[in-house]
C-alpha cells in the first residue's frame, strides 16, 4: 500500500511538473516576439513627412566612410529626387484639371508650356534647397557609412513660384485665350499642393 502511495506521490509530481514546463515554454514562446505582431520596428533618422504645408522627403545613401562627402551628396540628392516626383505630380494633375477647365479646344501646345514652365521652376527649386536634418550611422565592418538627411519644402513659396514663371512664359495672346489669371491659378495650385498625400 506504501508503494502505491508513493508511485501516486511520484506520479501526480511528475504530471505536475511536466505541465509547469509545458505552460512555461509556451508562455516563453509567446513573450519572444513580445506580443508584438509586426516583430521590432525601428523609426528612421531624420524621418520626415508631408504636411498640408510642406513637401518633405528623407534620402539615404551608403557608401565608404572615406568619402563622407560624397555619401552626403547623394544622400541630399535622393531626397531631392523623391521631393521632385511628389511635386512634379502633384502639378501635373494641376495642369491637366486646369486645361479641362478651360477647354481643350485651346491647344495643346499651351498645357506643354504649362508644364514645361512648371517644371523649370520644379527643377530650380530642388536644386536649391537645403538640408533640415543630416545624421551618420557608425562605421560598419566594411569601411560603409549611412547617411540620412531630410529636405522640406514650402508648398506655397513653390506655387507662388511657378504661377510667376507661368504669367512669364505666357504671351499675351496665349493669356487671352485661356483666361489666364495669375491669382487664380496659383490658388488653385495651392490648393492641390495642400491636398497632395504622400503615397498617392
Amino acid at each position: 500500500m506504501k508503494k502505491i502511495n508513493l508511485f501516486a506521490v511520484v506520479l501526480i509530481v511528475a504530471i505536475a511538473l511536466v505541465s509547469c514546463g509545458a505552460k512555461k515554454h509556451v508562455a516563453q514562446k509567446s513573450n519572444g516576439r513580445g506580443g508584438n505582431p509586426f516583430g521590432e520596428t525601428y523609426s528612421m533618422p531624420c524621418e520626415v513627412y508631408d504636411t498640408p504645408q510642406e513637401f518633405a522627403a528623407t534620402g539615404i545613401y551608403r557608401g565608404s566612410s572615406n568619402q563622407k562627402g560624397q555619401v552626403q551628396k547623394y544622400a541630399l540628392q535622393n531626397a531631392q529626387e523623391i521631393v521632385r516626383l511628389k511635386m512634379q505630380h502633384a502639378y501635373k494633375g494641376m495642369v491637366s484639371d486646369y486645361s479641362s477647365s478651360v477647354g481643350n479646344n485651346k491647344g495643346n501646345d499651351l498645357e506643354q508650356k504649362l508644364t514645361s514652365a512648371g517644371d523649370r521652376i520644379i527643377d530650380k527649386i530642388i536644386n536649391e534647397t537645403s538640408q533640415s536634418c543630416t545624421r551618420w550611422s557608425s562605421v560598419e565592418s566594411d569601411g560603409h557609412i549611412e547617411c540620412y538627411t531630410a529636405i522640406q519644402i514650402s508648398k506655397q513659396e513653390a506655387a507662388r513660384k511657378i504661377a510667376q514663371e507661368v504669367q512669364n512664359k505666357l504671351t499675351q495672346d496665349e493669356k487671352d485665350r485661356i483666361g489666364f489669371n495669375e491669382q487664380e491659378y496659383r490658388k488653385q495650385m495651392e490648393q492641390r499642393f495642400q491636398n497632395y498625400k504622400e503615397g498617392r
